[in-house]
């Protein structure tokens, strides 16, 4: 038993330590909106791991520091998942008032639960502690259920910006955001072991050592793995034809039939003939320019090879050829590296260096497209082609 407690309180040091790191980062780094919510979002991951290494020890003043702080964290992390996100499209003061208004469930449950449990705990006066102890189930759940609402809603707007960045870029390298879809994923999963854990201790006897442990431990993990890459995501960049999609209907997170609608009317008064001309136009420079070899290609940069606006393209690859800016480029830049695979000038390339000279930016990229086209990983496909030419 005492190496397993050993073993949680080195986990919780070390889970306190990396997010007071981060902190401290953040703190010296250029101080904008989207830093200031980072830090808001590690302080209070920090304040919940310090309570639980407070339990441990038995540390009644820290514990209830900690709980002044760090007490219903869902109702906080909630609104500023979504906010983070936000603040990387819209860098504007703007949503620093919905912020606010959204923080409301937050600061109640602060003023009518957090202090006077928090008071409790420093005091002689145990109460508090006592009624909360056999009722956190009507400040816990309800808070997991608002926490888990605002995860979902954090991902379907990450959805929209994912889609629209599909629409603008060819490599989306700076612009990753896998980072953060599993950040959700993963707080969705602790949410729900969480309301696990309190419906639990509901209806069976309460274990002796604090359940809670476990989530603290979910926290660790996943900030470890995940969180310190939002410390270099300052702004995902998105031309203003698009960013007037997501600003449509005060920042609302599901796509209407207006956005359709606008977006086709970028092409409105074109006849069938000339969107027909813009196709062999498009399909000429691709296949004779070859533009998708720059890895860095953007729709801008496609559209002025057109003389057409970016607007204007756009709608003609998502309304009339049915296909993103990213998947279409990617493809030509698959059927290159496919073409150039067996040519005596290119046998001395690695299969990642031949992807790099196709357009490629990345490796994980490369073979993520390529085994979705072809079925098989790169060195399958070429080793299969080998083995089938001596056969034969």
């Amino acid at each position: 038993m005492k190496i397993w407690y050993l073993m949680i309180d080195f986990i919780l040091i070390g889970g306190i330590s990396l997010l007071a790191l981060m902190m401290v980062f953040l703190a010296k780094a250029k101080k904008n909106g989207n830093s200031k919510i980072l830090i808001l979002f590690f302080a209070g991951a920090l304040f919940f791991l310090l309570y639980y290494y407070a339990y441990l020890h038995r540390l009644r003043i820290l514990g209830a520091i900690a709980v002044f702080f760090g007490h219903g964290i869902g109702f906080l992390f909630g609104p500023l998942l979504v906010f983070q996100l936000r603040s990387w499209i819209f860098p504007s003061k703007k949503w620093h008032k919905t912020l606010l208004r959204e923080l409301i469930p937050y600061f109640a449950v602060w003023a009518l639960v957090t202090v006077p449990l928090s008071f409790s705990m420093a005091t002689s006066h145990r109460e508090f502690v006592r009624w909360y102890a056999n009722h956190d189930y009507l400040i816990n759940i309800p808070e997991n259920i608002f926490f888990f609402f605002y995860l979902n809603k954090a991902a379907r707007f990450l959805k929209r910006i994912q889609t629209n960045l599909h629409h603008y870029y060819s490599s989306l390298q700076k612009q990753d955001l896998t980072w953060y879809k599993h950040l959700l994923l993963g707080l969705q999963v602790i949410v729900i072991l969480d309301t696990l854990c309190t419906i639990y201790e509901l209806f069976f006897p309460v274990i002796p050592w604090n359940i809670g442990t476990l989530i603290a431990f979910g926290f660790v993990l996943l900030f470890s793995y995940l969180g310190y890459k939002g410390m270099f995501q300052s702004q995902i960049l998105l031309p203003d034809y698009l960013l007037e999609t997501l600003r449509e209907e005060n920042h609302q997170l599901f796509v209407g039939r207006n956005e359709v609608k606008k977006k086709s009317a970028y092409l409105e008064g074109y006849s069938q003939e000339q969107i027909e001309a813009l196709k062999e136009k498009l399909y000429h420079i691709l296949e004779h320019k070859k533009p998708y070899l720059n890895e860095s290609l953007s729709l801008t940069d496609l559209a002025e090879e057109m003389n057409i606006s970016p607007k204007k393209l756009s709608s003609l690859l998502n309304q009339h050829l049915q296909v993103s800016f990213y998947n279409l480029i990617n493809e030509y830049r698959l059927k290159e590296v496919l073409e150039r695979m067996f040519l005596p000038e290119f046998e001395k390339y690695t299969l990642v260096g031949l992807a790099n000279e196709c357009g490629f930016q990345s490796k994980a990229t490369f073979n993520r497209i390529f085994k979705q086209k072809t079925g098989q990983s790169p060195s399958d496909y070429k080793h299969h082609f080998l083995q089938r030419e001596i056969t034969i």
